[in-house]
């Protein structure tokens, strides 16, 4: 039970990761118009990405997914309670890291664009 908490909570810290774009310092004309774009770029690409939405679905189906598969593993092993069991959370958590990736990097993209799109060279 300890693992699994552990595994969630690292599931959960890398869901907080922030981005930030590299821009190269040349391209920056005005310092206070360069502020303000990343602030509205960086609102921008929250309103445009939900996480919480996405990791949800994502350990739902990596849940269900898992339980299948796990009861199957388990049924030839000899267990299928137990291979329900752990298929449901290591399929859950598959699910959940899943989501969590697939929204950080729409995030950074929709970032990155706003970013480009707004005259910045960013380089990252």
């Amino acid at each position: 039970m300890k693992r699994v908490f552990l595994v969630c909570s690292i599931v959960i810290l890398a869901s907080c990761a922030s981005y930030s774009p590299v821009v190269d310092p040349q391209s920056v004309r005005n310092d206070d118009a360069y502020y303000r774009d990343r602030a509205e770029c960086r609102a921008l690409a929250d309103a445009n990405t939900s996480t919480a939405k996405s990791v949800a679905k994502d350990t739902v189906i990596g849940g269900a997914v898992g339980t299948g598969t796990g009861a199957l593993i388990g049924a030839i092993a000899g267990s299928a309670t137990k291979g329900l069991a752990y298929g449901a959370v290591i399929g859950g958590l598959a699910g959940a890291t899943k989501g969590v990736y697939e929204s950080n990097k729409n995030y950074e993209t929709i970032y990155r664009n706003c970013m480009r799109g707004r005259g910045y060279n960013v380089l990252n």
